[in-house]
């Protein structure tokens, strides 16, 4: 729901993400969709399902969740695949516990985006769901995880403090 008769509502997801960290830049997106995550309130902004959702986020600002407040939780998160900022890592991770599959499948697919050497142990997890879509984003994140954290330099141990 917006005022803007510019925003593309028909555009992909990438397009409007982008032009909602214009708006609110990387960190006011993602603590909007952390908060709209956790307490399905988008503030006084309703036009943040607009950038979220598109088209259809009007009908949810009007209607209400209902039943069906998991997909507001899962449009939240993939928003996460298009822009990113450090701060919502423990929502993805907390993600994997959702109640229903497809905020668990969305918050796997954020996993194997953002989060290099993430809680590979709570992705494990999920490759025994009993949803077939979430165990395989649980097997392809674990993969990707995996690859990060092979083709990243071993880490350094810290230097003495003094200096040998």
């Amino acid at each position: 729901m917006t005022d803007d008769p510019d925003l593309p509502l028909d555009a992909h997801r990438s397009v409007l993400i982008g032009l909602a960290v214009e708006r609110w830049g990387h960190r006011g997106l993602m603590d909007r969709c952390v908060r709209l995550y956790r307490e399905l309130d988008w503030g006084d902004e309703p036009e943040l399902m607009s950038y979220l959702a598109g088209r259809a986020g009007a009908r949810w600002v009007e209607l209400g969740f209902g039943t069906q407040a998991y997909f507001v939780r899962t449009w939240a998160l993939r928003a996460m695949l298009y822009a990113w900022h450090e701060s919502a890592s423990a929502t993805v991770i907390d993600a994997l516990q959702d109640e229903h599959w497809r905020p668990r499948e969305m918050a796997l697919k954020v996993a194997a985006k953002r989060l290099a050497g993430g809680d590979a142990d709570a992705v494990a997890r999920l490759q025994d769901d009993p949803v077939p879509r979430v165990r395989a984003a649980a097997t392809r994140a674990l993969e990707r995880l995996d690859s990060d954290t092979r083709t990243r330099p071993p880490k350094q141990p810290p230097a003495p403090p003094d200096g040998r």
